[in-house]
């Protein structure tokens, strides 16, 4: 009895244990622009065309160039606002998922449109 007993407790903690390492967050995918503006008017605009296209400040830190804001949708659309001062002036890169996954590159492109136009830089 106690042989059974011990054989179907290791039978099932090797069919349980390999569950948790099942799934994987794809790593997140980027679109960045460079500005000719500095990195303080650069975050600005940032956090006002977020904040106009209804998203929530989660976090915003100027010292380190970063913000996290969120857009309340199901699922939510969670955005990444990076600021990198270059050479060639402030990089600007945003990120984000919804439910999870990785948001394609391409949303991220009438938000730059938008920060270019609040910064006067538009081609």
């Amino acid at each position: 009895m106690r042989r059974r007993l011990w054989g179907w407790l290791v039978a099932t903690c090797m069919v349980l244990s390999p569950v948790g390492c099942a799934t994987t967050s794809a790593p997140p995918q980027t679109r960045s622009l460079v500005v000719e503006a500095a990195p303080a008017t650069a975050l600005d605009a940032g956090v006002a065309m977020l904040t106009a296209r209804g998203f929530v400040i989660r976090r915003a830190d100027a010292d380190l160039g970063d913000v996290e804001a969120a857009l309340a949708v199901r699922p939510t659309l969670a955005v990444r606002y990076r600021l990198e001062a270059t050479e060639q002036g402030t990089r600007i890169t945003l990120s984000g998922q919804r439910g999870g996954q990785p948001v394609p590159p391409y949303v991220f492109d009438a938000l730059l449109i938008d920060v270019q136009e609040r910064l006067g830089e538009l081609p």
